[in-house]
């Protein structure tokens, strides 16, 4: 069997390695259009603050995917998919032919068209190649404004904090993360992002990037200037689709796919940030390496994996602190019961969701010890009535429900 993978990201790398693992004699070939192997993106402000370089956040190196007999193909990007063919064209106007395709070509930066996004020094990030490009540029520079207040979008402006920048962050909603934490959570974590440094304007619109032909500021919706010689965007990703609009498979926000992750053309399959399942793109980790290992599967031909969804789980440090979102965070409808707990002093933020006694969400900011057990009790569906009052206290023994 001849293998395809377009992408060299978590949901390419994924897929191949199980294939690998679940099949010896198949011909697995990854090509992308970067000319770097593959590596985690949310270690990419690491790079962008110069505390490591780009081989150094390789999740694997170049050793191992000869051992494992996977042939990565660098700089090297799909520009067509001949299905009936079954080959894939490459940008040069070469041709790879395929038994099975993957498409797990992720998303690019999703930049708004506000006035001004054309000047000089106004920059994405979503590639090694980006990061250090900023960090080049961030030299010459001395405050940057940061647009956006997601995940990423705090990791840069801690890096950019980091590399001697002034930094504000922009945010369109009222609090920061808010597909991760509730309100009272995002104030435990602004304030502690505030003590490094960090200037926050929540729930204002970006109106304009100002300068003649380089960048020299922003205007906000509410009247406000900022000043900035560097505006970074991270607003968020869109799929790419090209390949698959061009080639006649069925697209919405993301290409489409069934259960099995197939899209609507036979032996094209696709999983990650391009894949939309359920008329839903998830954009997070845990929902890619879970669709690449069930691709994997149907590929090969093995006993057909079906996707039911994935859990929204982000275990992660956000400049350096600790935080596990899972599940219904901001619960809607009376039928939910929520339970709380803070400590301000030590930056510490906890909540559970419940629904008739069972955990189907949960926060834990600032520690990390309680997060796993938590995540378990919602994958289990495990009744916690009995303890709801005190299974957020620090010392509480978890033991005593997961034993059951």
């Amino acid at each position: 069997m001849n293998v395809i993978v377009v992408g060299c990201g978590v949901a390419g790398v994924t897929a191949a390695m199980t294939m690998r693992e679940r099949n010896s004699e198949a011909k697995i070939s990854v090509y992308t259009d970067e000319n770097y192997l593959y590596y985690p993106r949310p270690k990419l402000y690491q790079v962008l603050s110069g505390e490591v370089e780009p081989q150094e956040i390789y999740a694997f190196p170049d050793e191992w995917y000869k051992k494992k007999s996977i042939e990565v193909n660098l700089s090297k990007k799909a520009s067509g998919i001949d299905a009936a063919r079954k080959e894939l064209i490459l940008e040069d106007g070469s041709r790879a032919s395929y038994d099975k395709l993957l498409l797990a070509n992720g998303a690019h930066p999703f930049v708004p068209p506000v006035k001004g996004v054309e000047k000089k020094g106004v920059f994405s990030l979503r590639s090694l190649m980006d990061a250090l490009t900023i960090r080049e540029y961030a030299k010459k520079t001395k405050k940057a404004v940061v647009i956006g207040g997601g995940l990423l979008g705090l990791e840069f402006a801690s890096s950019l904090r980091r590399l001697g920048q002034q930094v504000d962050v922009i945010e369109i909603f009222p609090r920061l993360l808010p597909m991760q934490l509730d309100q009272d959570g995002a104030s435990v974590l602004q304030g502690r992002i505030e003590d490094l440094g960090i200037n926050f304007e929540l729930g204002v619109k970006l109106q304009e990037i100002l300068g003649r032909e380089a960048v020299s500021g922003v205007s906000l919706d509410i009247g406000k200037e900022l000043s900035g010689d560097l505006i970074l965007f991270s607003a968020g990703v869109r799929s790419n689709i090209d390949l698959a609009v061009n080639a006649g498979i069925k697209v919405n926000k993301g290409v489409v796919v069934d259960q099995y992750l197939q899209t609507s053309v036979n032996d094209v399959y696709a999983a990650g940030d391009v894949a939309e399942f359920e008329t839903r793109v998830y954009g997070i980790i845990p929902a890619s390496e879970e669709q690449a290992k069930i691709t994997a599967l149907n590929m090969l031909d093995q006993e057909k994996q079906v996707y039911k969804g994935t859990i929204p789980s982000n275990t992660l440090k956000i400049v350096g602190i600790d935080l596990t979102s899972i599940g219904i965070v901001n619960p809607e409808g009376p039928k939910y019961e929520e339970i709380k707990k803070t400590d301000e002093e030590r930056g510490i933020y906890k909540k559970i969701v419940l629904d008739q006694g069972k955990i189907v969400g949960s926060i834990v900011l600032g520690e990390i010890k309680s997060a796993a057990a938590l995540k378990i009790l919602i994958e289990k569906g495990i009744d916690v009535t009995k303890y709801k009052d005190s299974i957020l206290e620090e010392n509480f023994d978890f033991r005593k429900i997961l034993a059951k």
